[in-house]
């Protein structure tokens, strides 16, 4: 035992939580004089300003931020209501065995402290049984006991009718507690616990979902207390209500009650365009700009390395080309080594400084559902870690003196072998391993805090998967790592909560603000969380301050600027200038809102009593007279919207008097043609590799760069501009080894070319290329080289196909008829339709009765905004015209037949496109394009002799219709 463990936890009296318990002793002070549950917690709430639902049921909230000691609370509670109402029998419900074993442990650690609290009176400890693994000894113990208990259990003790507690007794139950209503014998175990009529404590409510849990809690009669920082959301479950306390994210965070948190983005950057996020239909991605990784936010159209985005998906994006690309949240190696790296000097930079105020730093390490990664052989993160440990543990060792006893402390990093005993991890699957010294890992994290926070142990660094993510906390985790993007759905706050605890000393007694002397700076200083987290989690940060903002319930109809700001832009979707124009010139300089009062610094508003009447006087647009109503509303109405009826798109009818010349144009350039290929001679092909060979080595690869980004967020700021701090703290380079062989292979996939071809032009670059400029970045380097030799084979296929069989068959027919009307069926000229309400210049000269039909808005500015001009017949948007190309199939946009002064038929075929010039399509788009220009010069040929004439023309932005016509 070390000489922590034979120490107790410094506890002391907390107002927050002295209140907290007072409101809930209140409340059942309340029901024991009779009064009806609805009434006592609405007069609670208005005495409180809390602005939450009361609902006919049995459950009493409690509303705590991660950190502020709830279980703590919920103790002292307990103790409480046994002291003042007689109630000897609670059972605490807890979602997962770490949060369990973590629950275990605040019941023992507490127990002199509440020992000697209540050394006075009849109970004071609590007598704590744990269910597990099917140990029902537990459980009757806690029935047969008179004393003041607690039955910590999960849910999955009962949740399923096959469960031990749900299984008939076999052997009756004595207890005289299990009869006082009913003397009929009870059936079960979990019958016996409802009997017994016992108040439950829920842990983290926002795991208890699912109708399993509902079904078989029924039956336990007795109120039930929430205690949480996060509840239940979903439709069906039961939300925050009946509100006994509130200590919200922003109240403890600006009452110094957890740490602060400095976040650290670790970015492997490259000279290209990284998809990291897809975030209301944009692309979120990141690309190095003047050194600097700069994020930007791409829609539909705009360029991605180099070619157009084509549809925006929920997790990837399409390209001009039909490329897929997609978010990929997984972690290269160089990423995982530059985080490890990063984490490991940002823990010896603040351990030294923490280590001389008697206060020992621990590191948590969060990584992929892969256990191999830490355990068996060869596991390629535990390898990182003690590679890049030992690196700098030399460094940091050499700098100190002999005599130091910081230097003294880290010689214990190593045991008799020389083996690194630094680190140790805790994964699912641990709990019946038989390996002592994992065992013994596993024990120390769990189970034994006061060894993990004593400098006697050398363990400061802990791995795990998400299984620690809730329940399990030591106050002194002072660095988080996220080595995986697992658990993007989970609250930002959630998964750092480890580590926002205030930390303790040797002596086990936490370094509060007061007992600080009240020196803020000298509390930051120590309560200080760093998180490092890689650049694909795009906006960490500012969801962090946005979960604190609306996890923040300050008082019922008052709010500051700040929240009213942000509401209104959540509310509304108005850009920033309205939301700011509609606060500061309508709802503040018209009186709509008034100050209410100044607390901490900032001015308290709320809603004018005149508040309707102004805003009727106001004659704004309807939407933002809805948008500020709704910004007060405080009934379900604000959560219920009407769900338009999804219009129902139609055919596309052909009109009668444009069907003939339609279909004749149809049937004209609509048919089976195949293209052919020319072979290339020996002297073709080594061109091609030479032009190949020297725009290759003309490529400039440059180095990968690994840079960390730092961002604080000022919580006296938080929802204002410059909240968050942000600076770049390094930037070192980064060289690859590159596999050759691989490279050839993915290069020869890639292009769609033969391995034989892909080694021939590798073997004409030359060696300084080859082992200096491929080894700055393989990647950059295996997309630069494919996109050059697609180029040139797009260009050497131009100059070598022709296509044929035009005089056969046609492709098959695209025309239906219904009560003798002709339509083509819907969505077969364009994905997007729109039904035709006002006149446009070329209206009687379109082809269709009451659609438009288009695949962008830049085809509906074309319908809608040309010009009439008397040569054009006929206007229509092509149904799916599939022109075989070597780069696939390609589909023409517009159609126009055009009246001949010569006598023949003219029918134009255009390409729109809506980039500023001919240069910024993508390649493979373009040369797509171009293989079309070599089909419609054969129709054209074709066609030269039978009075018809042919025309393909590519329309580029602003270009005016009557210039392609005349031409």
């Amino acid at each position: 035992m070390t000489k922590l463990q034979s120490k107790q936890f410094q506890y002391e009296i907390q107002n927050y939580q002295e209140d907290c318990v007072a409101n809930i002793v209140s409340l059942f002070d309340s029901l024991r004089q009779k009064r009806n549950f609805g009434e006592i917690l609405t007069v609670h709430h208005k005495k409180y300003n809390y602005n939450f639902p009361v609902q006919d049921t049995k459950n009493i909230d409690i509303m705590m931020e991660t950190g502020t000691g709830k279980t703590f609370t919920y103790i002292k509670t307990i103790f409480e209501l046994s002291k003042n109402f007689g109630y000897k029998k609670f059972i605490v419900l807890i979602p997962t065995v770490p949060i369990r074993e973590g629950t275990k442990t605040n019941l023992e650690d507490t127990k002199d402290y509440f020992k000697s609290f209540y050394a006075n009176e009849k109970e004071k400890e609590i007598e704590t049984f744990v269910y597990e693994g099917g140990n029902i000894s537990s459980v009757k113990q806690f029935i047969g006991t008179s004393h003041l208990s607690v039955l910590v259990m999960t849910p999955d003790a009962f949740n399923r009718g096959n469960n031990i507690l749900n299984r008939p007794l076999e052997k009756e139950m004595n207890a005289p507690e299990l009869f006082v209503k009913n003397q009929e014998p009870p059936k079960s175990y979990l019958e016996c616990l409802k009997r017994l009529n016992p108040i439950v404590i829920m842990d983290e409510p926002h795991r208890f979902e699912g109708n399993a849990f509902k079904t078989y809690f029924d039956g336990f009669e007795n109120y039930f207390l929430r205690f949480g920082a996060t509840y239940p959301k979903k439709k069906d479950s039961l939300v925050l209500s009946n509100v006994a306390y509130v200590l919200d994210s922003i109240s403890s965070f600006r009452q110094s009650l957890v740490k602060k948190i400095v976040v650290y983005t670790q970015d492997v950057v490259e000279n290209t365009d990284t998809l990291i996020g897809i975030d209301n239909k944009k692309a979120i991605v990141s690309t190095l700009t003047n050194g600097i990784v700069a994020r930007r936010e791409l829609g539909v159209g705009s360029v991605f390395n180099g070619k157009s985005i084509k549809k925006i998906n929920k997790d990837a994006i399409v390209l001009a080309d039909d490329a897929i690309e997609k978010v990929d949240y997984s972690l290269s190696d160089e990423s995982l080594r530059a985080m490890i790296k990063e984490t490991i000097k940002i823990h010896f930079e603040k351990e030294k400084r923490l280590f001389e105020q008697d206060i020992k730093a621990l590191t948590l390490f969060f990584m992929e559902s892969d256990t191999s990664l830490f355990r068996g052989d060869n596991p390629k993160i535990k390898n990182i870690f003690e590679e890049e440990y030992k690196s700098q543990w030399l460094i940091v060792n050499g700098q100190l003196s002999d005599g130091d006893p910081y230097k003294k402390f880290l010689q214990k990093d190593f045991d008799s072998d020389n083996t690194l005993q630094v680190h140790k991890g805790y994964f699912s699957g641990d709990k019946g391993n038989a390996d002592e010294k994992i065992k013994a890992g596993v024990d120390e994290i769990l189970k034994d805090k006061k060894k993990l926070l004593s400098f006697e142990s050398p363990t400061r660094f802990i791995f795990s998967i998400w299984a620690l993510q809730e329940g399990w906390d030591n106050p002194n985790v002072f660095t988080i790592c996220k080595l995986s993007n697992q658990g993007s759905e989970i609250s930002k706050l959630q998964q750092i909560g480890r580590g926002l605890r205030i930390c303790v000393n040797q002596n086990l007694q936490r370094n509060t603000l007061k007992n600080l002397n009240d020196d803020q700076e000298a509390f930051w200083k120590i309560n200080n969380l760093d998180v490092i987290v890689s650049s694909k989690e795009h906006g960490f940060v500012e969801a962090i301050q946005n979960e604190i903002l609306s996890n923040s319930f300050l008082i019922a109809e008052t709010f500051t600027e700040q929240e009213l700001i942000k509401t209104l832009k959540e509310k509304s979707r108005f850009d920033d200038e309205t939301v700011v124009a509609l606060v500061d010139d309508i709802l503040k300089d018209k009186k709509m809102i008034v100050r209410k009062a100044i607390v901490d610094g900032q001015k308290i508003y709320e809603k004018s009593p005149e508040f309707s009447a102004i805003l009727k006087e106001q004659n704004l647009p309807e939407e933002q007279v809805k948008a500020i109503e709704s910004l007060f509303a405080t009934d379900t109405n604000t959560y219920v919207q009407n769900a338009e009826k999804k219009r129902e798109k139609k055919k596309v009818f052909i009109k009668p008097t444009h069907l003939q010349e339609f279909q004749n144009l149809w049937n004209t350039i609509n048919k089976n043609a195949f293209y052919v290929l020319e072979s290339l001679s020996e002297e073709q092909e080594s061109q091609l590799i030479q032009n190949m060979k020297t725009q290759i080595e003309a490529v400039n690869i440059e180095e990968i760069l690994l840079q960390t980004k730092r961002a604080e967020l000022n919580v006296n700021k938080i929802g204002e501009q410059g909240a968050i701090t942000e600076k770049l703290t390094d930037t070192v380079s980064y060289k690859s080894k590159v596999d050759y062989l691989a490279l050839v292979r993915t290069l020869s996939n890639n292009t769609k070319t033969p391995i034989s071809f892909v080694v021939k032009v590798f073997n004409a670059l030359s060696d300084d290329f080859k082992t200096k400029m491929l080894c700055n970045n393989p990647e950059q380097a295996q997309r630069e080289i494919s996109e050059i030799i697609n180029k040139n084979l797009i260009a050497m296929l131009k100059a070598n196909i022709k296509y044929d069989g035009i005089n056969g068959t046609g492709l098959p027919n695209v025309f239906k008829t219904e009560k003798g009307k002709t339509y083509l069926d819907t969505g077969s000229v364009g994905k997007f339709q729109k039904e035709i309400a006002n006149d446009f210049s070329l209206k009687t000269k379109w082809v269709f009765e009451e659609v438009i039909e288009y695949d962008s808005d830049f085809e509906l500015e074309i319908v809608e905004q040309d010009p009439d001009m008397d040569s054009i017949e006929i206007f229509g948007k092509l149904p799916r015209l599939k022109i075989k190309t070597p780069l696939g199939d390609y589909n023409p946009d517009f159609c126009y037949a055009i009246k001949s002064t010569e006598g023949n038929k003219i029918f134009l075929v255009v390409e729109a496109k809506g980039y500023k010039s001919s240069t910024e399509i993508p390649v493979d788009e373009k040369g797509k394009i171009d293989f079309a220009k070599k089909y419609f010069e054969a129709l054209a040929e074709h066609y030269k002799d039978q009075g018809i004439k042919i025309s393909f023309k590519e329309r580029i932005n602003k270009t005016q219709l009557a210039a392609l016509i005349k031409n």
